[in-house]
């Protein structure tokens, strides 16, 4: 089975334990989701503690969503780790969670709970096995890219720079005002924008300014 996961979730357990499954990986930088199966099948995956950021800190996980079902025909939100409805010791209140998970559900995206990286490779490989039927058919992975915007299009731009995801890409392109001017800065002024550290304002300036060497 073939499996294309963004290069953002290599970092996680998931693709190894995918591999221990026998599927055949494929990195790319996928503008939206984080792993695709099919040219209709996408999952985006979020640990129980990136919800609950996503609802203290308004992160746009909702805008993700929405991208994501309009790429694909069938979206899924996976939900790793501890069961979402235990709050103790969070800075959360159970309705805001409820609210959540009631909007995702509107928005007719399937949301699935696993306990681990282990567990979450087992359900994306099931999904991807019954979708791909066992038969190595080709499929595009960007889904329907059609409907990104002028703004759409520069956010995944800056996005495919390792290590920059879209809240921080939407950052940097809301200070700078461009992609040009995104991947001209110096290291100083991209380190101003909140979510940039030394170590992304050093791996932009390295991928806008390094000579291409292709060996």
């Amino acid at each position: 089975m073939r499996i294309v996961i963004d290069h953002r979730e290599m970092r996680s357990g998931v693709a190894e334990a995918l591999c221990r499954l026998g599927a055949d990986i494929e990195t790319t930088t996928l503008a939206v989701g984080d792993y695709v199966v099919s040219g209709r099948v996408a999952f985006e995956r979020k640990t129980v503690n990136d919800l609950f950021a996503t609802l203290i800190e308004r992160r746009e996980l909702f805008s993700q969503l929405m991208d994501l079902a309009r790429s694909y025909s069938r979206p899924i939100l996976i939900v790793e780790g501890e069961d979402p409805f235990f709050f103790s010791g969070r800075r959360v209140h159970p309705m805001a969670m409820q609210g959540f998970l009631n909007t995702i559900a509107l928005m007719r995206i399937p949301t699935l709970y696993t306990l681990n990286e282990a567990e979450t490779a087992q359900v994306i490989g099931m999904i991807a096995e019954k979708e791909q039927g066992g038969r190595d058919k080709p499929f595009n992975p960007h889904g329907k890219r059609s409907h990104l915007s002028k703004c759409g299009a520069k956010e995944y731009l800056v996005s495919s720079i390792p290590g920059i995801g879209p809240v921080a890409a939407g950052n940097l392109l809301r200070h700078f005002g461009s992609v040009e001017k995104v991947v001209t800065a110096p290291r100083e002024e991209l380190m101003e924008v909140e979510r940039i550290g030394e170590g992304i304002a050093k791996r932009i300036r390295e991928i806008a300014g390094g000579r291409y060497d292709s060996k």
